[in-house]
């Protein structure tokens, strides 16, 4: 099934206007850095346009910039061009620098990553008062809001806030006897083909409570029978943590409450980054096992990986691989050092000083150089770079409802709980909440930050879990 309803609200015209002002700021670059330095004809850069400007789309796309239905302000735009500015222009430099590209100028570069930044911003907020100010009023959707008053107060203030505009005929109160302000007053509902006459009315919006649903149906089909378009605000529910997301199932609208990130641009950009980067890390683990294997060998009998049952993504069962750090019989003896968890649930078993670490155990895990392997979990897809811990299968079997859902994503080699503290938080209520705190605030940008953490981390030689 395909799913177009993310296209529905997509500001097509706002791509097509990016792409021309970033061909506008690659022509000040390079009439400004021309001016700086010595230049070719600006035909032998055009190359360098072709490979930012995608990437600068691709990555607004993913922050919702192209969402009509994102709300407008002045620091989410300077953030969103900003980080799209600096990882455009971080790939294109890469670039240069792998196909040994001698002949482009890093003033110029530098130049239209500053430039970029600038007239992309002025560009945006210019077209939020463009459309604020200039847009014509028979050019909007005439609307009838059936709610209650303060709802209609609160879609005033979203429709003035996003691309999202609506000629606001007027408001039908969901009750009858509401005090209601005159000169938005249309009516009762039972009065809404009486108001539709005698009215231009495009679309009839319903924000209901839940209770009041099911009394909407002879009012839908009126609509549908007057040709009068029907969109339906749902709040059905008191829900906290998830979103909706709404989709058709064939013919039929479907509403989908989710807590975990569906955006599927924003999965398989992951996915792609946990495949790039393992790839690597299995080359650097290759390498590192030339001089791990043969120490883990010297320093205690038994196998070189250690292999141990955990807990995926939705209780996908998986066999995470590290080098061994323990004694070969570590898991026969931990049913014997169950008194000494130092954690404070037995739903998670930790000891600072863990009799079972070997010599080289110790250092593995001081350097974090044991958790190397689990970049073949990543490859095959049971791991992800950044993520949620991965719990063992006894660990699971005691949670409750509330714990489930922190394996309601693919765990991690590192996340937010790792670099919040790492072996120094005790108290598991407080790794649950690190893990479902990631899972909430989940983003591109959220990843790359952990990722430069742990890198600081491991250089400080902070111990590992």
């Amino acid at each position: 099934m395909r799913q177009l309803d993310t296209l529905v609200h997509a500001d097509i015209i706002q791509v097509l206007v990016d792409i021309v002002f970033l061909t506008l700021a690659f022509a000040i670059s390079y009439l400004i850095a021309g001016q700086l330095t010595g230049l070719y004809g600006i035909a032998e850069y055009l190359w360098i346009l072709i490979v930012y400007a995608p990437i600068w789309i691709f990555f607004m796309a993913l922050q919702k910039m192209y969402d009509q239905t994102t709300f407008y302000y002045f620091d989410r735009f300077l953030l969103r061009i900003v980080f799209s500015s600096l990882f455009s222009g971080s790939c294109t430099t890469a670039m240069i620098y792998f196909i040994k590209e001698s002949a482009v100028s890093r003033l110029f570069v530098s130049t239209f990553i500053v430039c970029s930044v600038v007239v992309m911003l002025a560009e945006r907020i210019a077209a939020v008062m463009i459309k604020r100010k200039g847009t014509r009023k028979n050019g909007k959707p005439k609307a009838v809001l059936v709610c209650t008053q303060e709802t209609y107060a609160i879609f005033r203030l979203y429709t003035e806030k996003s691309s999202l505009k609506y000629d606001l005929v007027g408001f039908i109160p969901v009750d009858e006897g509401e005090t209601i302000a005159q000169e938005v007053y249309l009516g009762q509902l039972a009065d809404l083909e009486h108001i539709i006459k005698t009215n231009v009315v495009e679309r009839v919006i319903f924000a209901v409570p839940r209770d009041r649903v099911g009394d909407l149906e002879q009012y839908v089909k009126l609509c549908e029978g007057m040709g009068v378009t029907v969109q339906l605000l749902l709040n059905l529910y008191d829900l906290s943590l998830a979103h909706v997301h709404v989709s058709m199932f064939g013919p039929i609208p479907m509403l989908t409450f989710h807590t975990v990130p569906l955006n599927p641009l924003q999965r398989e950009a992951k996915r792609l980054t946990d495949i790039v980067v393992s790839i690597i890390g299995l080359v650097i683990t290759f390498f590192a096992a030339l001089i791990i294997v043969p120490a883990i060998k010297l320093d205690s009998p038994g196998p070189v990986l250690f292999t141990q049952k955990r807990v995926g993504r939705n209780g996908r069962v998986f066999n995470m691989y590290k080098f061994r750090t323990m004694c070969a019989d570590a898991e026969e003896k931990k049913a014997q050092m169950l008194a000494q968890n130092e954690m404070n649930s037995n739903l998670m078993f930790k000891i600072e000083k863990d009799p079972r670490v070997t010599r080289v155990g110790n250092i593995l895990r001081e350097t974090s150089l044991d958790e190397l392997p689990q970049f073949l979990n990543v490859l095959k897809g049971d791991m992800s770079i950044v993520g949620t811990r991965p719990p063992t299968v006894d660990e699971v079997a005691q949670y409750d409802h509330t714990h489930w859902r922190r394996i309601s994503i693919t765990p991690g080699m590192t996340g937010l709980w790792q670099v919040s503290g790492r072996s120094s938080i005790k108290d598991f209520a407080e790794i649950v909440a690190l893990d479902t705190e990631y899972i909430d605030k989940w983003s591109l940008w959220l990843d790359v930050k952990i990722i430069l953490k742990t890198i600081s981390i491991v250089l400080k030689r902070k111990s590992a879990y």
